[in-house]
């Protein structure tokens, strides 16, 4: 467990530099009272965000005890190395189609039960950038953690992924009106670069998904190889 660490660190970190969830927490510092309206929006994300990594640990859990092995058969791992091969081609050749994340819009009801809903409605619509949170929930899965074991390793995950809007709101409170301008001016180039970010998040998963297939298809290799001890009586 102590080698899973620093890869789910990692990923949580990736992953916490979603473009477009930083649009919109540095949109909502620009609004009146950015706290009321910031900390709702953080809560649906985690909301979101928790409870979708529950439900698959649950769920996945349960189909590997099922399937065994076959994970680690030649061919799942083929699979496996295609996919992370198709995500960095795809990063790689991508259209150059311009794309800005768009700006938000103020919740119907104003109300921190608006915000709350615009944080769940974001990370829904965002879930296929998520591939950095379904590769941590792989490797979980794949060393077996009990729920005692990766229900804390997932709500760490989350909160490395809420942090970024955390520290900009922390960074309004020290700075105030002074850290308007720089906001507008970060809320911008992220709505750039919205789209370079994610092909890069493809590009990552693509090739730790390859690099994790390699390891396992070497490794079973070894284990094959490997020739059995057996124990032969000694001579009386």
């Amino acid at each position: 467990m102590e080698t899973l660490l620093p890869s789910l660190f990692l990923l949580a970190l990736l992953d916490s530099l979603n473009p477009s969830a930083l649009v919109v927490a540095l949109w909502l510092l620009s609004r009146p009272q950015p706290a009321s309206r910031l900390l709702p929006y953080v809560a649906g994300i985690v909301a979101t965000y928790l409870s979708l990594g529950i439900a698959m640990m649950l769920g996945f859990t349960a189909l590997s005890q099922r399937l065994g092995q076959a994970l680690d058969h030649p061919v799942a791992l083929i699979v496996q190395g295609v996919l992370g091969a198709a995500l960095l081609v795809y990063a790689i050749f991508a259209p150059s189609t311009a794309h800005a994340a768009p700006e938000p819009k103020l919740p119907a009801t104003g109300k921190r039960l608006g915000f709350f809903l615009l944080g769940m409605a974001v990370t829904a619509a965002e879930l296929v950038t998520a591939l950095p949170y379904f590769a941590a929930i792989a490797l979980m899965i794949s060393d077996k953690l009990g729920p005692a074991q990766w229900l804390p390793l997932l709500l760490g995950y989350n909160l490395i992924f809420v942090a970024p809007p955390l520290l900009l709101l922390g960074l309004h409170a020290v700075l105030g009106q002074r850290s308007d301008e720089r906001f507008a001016r970060w809320r911008e180039r992220l709505r750039r670069g919205a789209r370079e970010a994610t092909l890069w998040i493809f590009a990552l998963v693509g090739v730790a998904l390859m690099g994790d297939a390699a390891t396992r298809w070497i490794a079973a290799g070894k284990d094959a190889a490997t020739p059995s001890i057996s124990t032969q009586p000694g001579a009386s």
